[in-house]
């Protein structure tokens, strides 16, 4: 299925688009802080956030990734993005989702995942998903736990460069 515009209260979120690469990098992909915790590491240039953007586009229409930017209606500022990807070594959605410094502790992230989750339960049929943060980064946590999501345990994850791991909880939702 192609991924879908969604509204919100507060929001739009629709697929991202190489278009926003500028804004993406300037905004959060190259922002130490933002990025401390995600398992990519901070955009040096904006070809690391080009690329990333093409990848994106490529998988709009896959039935394994779903990925929006949130776009605030009252301003139609693009402030960050999430979804849910399909992880086959645990054969389970997992959830993810990034929002600029200045937005954080507004429940914006929060109402992104509420919507996020009801398009896969009720679009997409999916039964469960999954999420993680770093344990160092518990306002990450409380996003799922505000949408029901159960601690399940705790392990250490790494960067997909291996540069660096942390240490994290693992959540689950039964849909």
């Amino acid at each position: 299925m192609i991924t879908p515009v969604l509204q919100t209260e507060r929001l739009v979120l629709r697929p991202l688009k190489l278009e926003d690469a500028e804004h993406i990098f300037k905004s959060w992909s190259s922002d130490p802080e933002t990025v401390k915790y995600m398992q990519w590491d901070v955009h040096t240039n904006i070809k690391d956030t080009e690329e990333w953007l093409i990848a994106e586009e490529k998988a709009l229409d896959s039935d394994e990734n779903y990925t929006w930017g949130f776009v605030l209606k009252d301003t139609g500022s693009l402030i960050g993005s999430g979804g849910f990807i399909y992880n086959k070594m645990v054969k389970m959605f997992e959830i993810g989702y990034i929002i600029m410094r200045q937005y954080w502790g507004q429940g914006i992230t929060s109402e992104a995942v509420k919507r996020i989750i009801a398009f896969a339960k009720d679009e997409l049929g999916i039964k469960a998903l999954y999420g993680k943060h770093a344990k160092d980064n518990p306002a990450s946590g409380r996003v799922l736990q505000k949408q029901g999501f159960v601690y399940q345990k705790d392990y250490r994850y790494a960067k997909f460069s291996g540069s660096e791991e942390f240490d994290c909880r693992e959540y689950f939702l039964k849909l």
